[in-house]
């Protein structure tokens, strides 16, 4: 079991969840305070289209988008999914209101992916109340503990519902499963309550917040801290760790350094470096990470590698090397859909074997469904992932405001907290007073809009001085921090004193 440590960085702008695996990380999410992630929610809605032809509808619920709700998502019996061929008929009707749950985002041009199924995650089991089933998680694979939580669900469910144990339940106690057993019937039920007496269409279930998804998914055997950038998020997850009866509450603690917990372990660089296509590998080969709208293609490449003694012998060291890599990179990078790797030739039926192989176990530490297809003949391997969420890209990447094509930079808000980490930095020197930004304007607009560091500037930073100064000339994820003790200084004149 990997040692792991959950990192919390929590601001009034942002916040942002880390997962560093024997001091490697392995998982990155983040999600501003304007930003709105639909996945897991659950709405009352009217259908307001159907489109018998297709084979689904639209349905209005509350948002400027209207959802789009698939056949195989209506069946009054959900085990028809199962049987031959795709469902002839939809169970909605034009003005019906119905319970859904969203399944996929929303795009910029499309409405986000509903289902009349609901699924309500707890930590050890997810609930599903309107499906027969009995599911245990793949990656628990020892016949023994498939056995006892099986039956410990046997006692629990009735007919008209389902359980799936999840990965972390195999080390679990039966109270601990019954007690969350309980806890999501309970839920579900007053959801249904809500759904009764709303007003439609509106939100009547959500997900929750980045940290109360990611914390409760992260939390598994080998996660030895959970480190909170702030005292009052470490205080209120410990208490919600209590109240549920996990045993994580005692690992919770506040970072109390001068430095900025971005800083201190490793994660901005880390970040940076997922930003870009090109990937260097440990053995000195090489990945080109290219997105496009239908899959992810990722080439590998020797690159400096000359090392092993036969072409052969290099290109499989290479190639092996990659695929760990690989598994890491969709896993941080949230790449979710088709996914085609290109791998270095190889002769030999036997190390394409073994590279595929390796494949496939470096991805089942992944807590997202993850399959892995045979190599081609041309050294090709598709995998299959599951689409959560949205891409890590589609939070730290905007248009580059210099371009007029289709390129993309650091988002000034990314941008804008490595600032807010540098300063930090720069004042441990407690006799530094005033600070010197100078960046893109683009990021200086941003800081001023979303008043990225007033919070600072009123409590901790109150007696310093900061200016942030504009310059044109400079690529937008570029800037400079530096101090002065000066009492007075000699600032251009679209200089802007921080609040």
């Amino acid at each position: 079991m990997k040692k792991s440590k959950i990192i919390i960085d929590t601001q009034p702008e942002m916040s942002a969840v880390s997962l560093i695996e024997e001091g490697v990380l392995n998982e990155y999410y983040i999600e501003y305070g304007h930003t709105e992630l639909l996945t897991g929610n659950i709405y009352k809605g009217r259908v307001v289209n159907v489109l018998s032809g297709l084979q689904s509808a639209f349905v209005d619920i509350g948002r400027e988008k209207n959802g789009f709700l698939f056949a195989a998502e209506t069946l009054e019996d959900r085990q028809e999914i199962f049987g031959e061929g795709l469902p002839q008929r939809l169970n909605v009707k034009e003005g019906e209101t119905v319970m859904v749950q969203v399944t996929k985002e929303e795009t910029e041009n499309k409405g986000a992916r509903l289902s009349c199924y609901v699924s309500l995650p707890g930590r050890l089991l997810v609930y599903l109340p309107q499906l027969n089933f009995l599911g245990v998680s793949n990656k628990i694979s020892e016949p023994s503990v498939r056995e006892r939580l099986s039956g410990w669900i046997e006692k629990i469910k009735t007919p008209q519902e389902g359980f799936i144990a999840r990965t972390c339940a195999a080390s679990c106690t039966k109270k601990e499963l019954l007690d969350e057993a309980k806890q999501l019937k309970a839920l579900y039920e007053s959801i249904q309550e809500r759904f009764s007496q709303a007003d439609d269409p509106c939100q009547i279930h959500s997900e929750g917040n980045l940290l109360v998804r990611t914390v409760r998914d992260m939390l598994r055997a080998g996660v030895e801290s959970v480190i909170c950038s702030n005292p009052e998020t470490a205080l209120s997850l410990r208490g919600e760790l209590q109240s549920k009866g996990w045993q994580f509450a005692d690992a919770v603690r506040h970072f109390e350094s001068g430095y900025d917990i971005i800083d201190e372990f490793g994660i901005s660089r880390a970040v940076d470096k997922l930003l870009e296509k090109k990937v260097e590998l440990q053995n000195g080969g090489s990945l080109i990470i290219e997105r496009t709208e239908a899959l992810t293609a990722i080439d590998v490449n020797t690159a400096k590698f000359k090392a092993a003694e036969s072409h052969e012998e290099t290109v499989f060291l290479v190639n092996a090397e990659a695929a760990k890599e690989i598994a890491r990179q969709i896993r941080l990078r949230n790449i979710g859909g088709i996914i085609v790797v290109d791998f270095i030739d190889m002769q030999s039926p036997q190390n394409r074997e073994k590279i595929v192989e390796l494949l496939r176990s470096e991805v089942s530490s992944d807590r997202i469904k993850t399959r892995v297809l045979d190599m081609t003949g041309l050294g090709l391997v598709e995998l299959t992932r599951k689409k959560i969420g949205l891409e890590l890209v589609s939070f730290l990447l905007e248009p580059c405001p210099h371009c007029k094509g289709g390129e993309q930079t650091h988002s000034a808000l990314w941008v804008a907290r490595k600032i807010k980490a540098a300063l930090k930095r720069l004042f441990t020197d407690q006799k530094c007073s005033s600070a010197l930004v100078t960046c893109a304007p683009n990021v200086l607009n941003a800081v001023f809009a979303h008043r990225f560091f007033a919070a600072d500037c009123e409590t901790v930073w109150r007696e310093k001085r900061i200016y942030m100064i504009p310059n044109h000339g400079i690529k937008p994820h570029i800037f400079s921090v530096s101090g002065s003790n000066a009492v007075s200084l000699n600032l251009p004149n679209d200089a802007k004193l921080l609040y």
